[in-house]
């Protein structure tokens, strides 16, 4: 209030002296138009002034608050909002670059879980192939010499043999692949199915090479004339324990590739989920950093 009382003492006085002026003019002009100072040089006339507003024209202003600095402080976060969004609003272009780089690594990440996802189901699908066709190898020799032992019909010692040159990879299978069981069950890809899952595979096959010399050594009996002692040979129960050391090994390699297989998948499958999220949220912020800051009730005015 000190200040508009000073500021309307200035206008007082202002006006007051511009009266003078105006008076001291009028006596001026008077005493030149007057016979005895007529041929007197006429005076040089004062600048003439227009009125100036009235104190009524000019607003109060009021007096500036006194505020604590804290507070101020404090206001002026709350307007800029958390310390957060006010770094990325500083940083722009190195929160750009940043967000850039996040998804190009978001994306190849999860195109390098879907390729390991892919060769996960190749690979178990070439291994369960490689069992089934192990499993049904021995059961076709078992069933070949069987009947061979029994009928001596030479057909079945025809196939039994004919399957033998196919199993040891010199002729080719009926999809045309030319190479032995051992070297298809060492071809598997040991990222997927390490190498003592494999043995499991080479242990089964083992365990067949042994049935298939007690099948051969049944048909040096027949050849022979002692055809009892042949059946006896394919049909006691040493050869049905000897036929299960084949089988077991197949089964476990196969519960133990789906677990871990199935394992794989489901956590290469999180991952990619994650990923994704990463994505969307760096894809949503951009779009925030379009207009160069992010505008959470913010205002550069403020």
């Amino acid at each position: 209030m000190d200040k508009v009382t000073e500021r309307r003492k200035r206008l007082r006085e202002k006006r007051l002296s511009r009266q003078r002026l105006r008076k001291y003019n009028k006596e001026t002009i008077f005493e030149d138009s007057s016979p005895k100072y007529r041929d007197r040089p006429e005076p040089i006339q004062s600048p003439k002034y227009e009125a100036e507003e009235s104190e009524a024209d000019y607003e109060i202003l009021p007096e500036p608050e006194i505020v604590d600095d804290n507070i101020q402080s404090e206001v002026q976060k709350n307007k800029n909002g958390s310390s957060v969004v006010r770094w990325v609003n500083n940083n722009v272009d190195n929160v750009r670059l940043g967000l850039g780089a996040l998804i190009f690594l978001c994306s190849i990440l999860i195109l390098n879980n879907n390729l390991n996802i892919r060769n996960a189901y190749i690979t178990s699908s070439q291994s369960l192939y490689n069992v089934l066709l192990m499993g049904k190898s021995t059961g076709d020799l078992t069933m070949w010499a069987r009947q061979y032992v029994v009928t001596e019909n030479p057909k079945y010692k025809k196939a039994y043999e004919d399957h033998l040159i196919v199993r040891s990879g010199n002729r080719a299978d009926d999809n045309g692949i030319k190479k032995s069981y051992d070297q298809r069950f060492k071809d598997i890809p040991t990222e997927i199915v390490p190498e003592a899952d494999k043995q499991k595979l080479l242990d089964s096959l083992s365990a067949s090479e042994f049935l298939a010399l007690k099948e051969t050594n049944a048909f040096t009996l027949v050849e022979n004339g002692e055809r009892d002692k042949a059946i006896d040979v394919l049909f006691d129960k040493e050869y049905d324990l000897q036929k299960e050391r084949t089988v077991t090994p197949l089964l476990e390699f196969t519960r133990k590739l789906q677990t871990d297989v199935g394992k794989m998948v489901v956590t290469k499958l999180y991952f990619s989920y994650g990923y994704i999220i990463l994505l969307c949220i760096a894809n949503l912020i951009l779009v925030f950093l379009i207009n160069d800051r992010l505008d959470f009730k913010i205002s550069d005015d403020d």
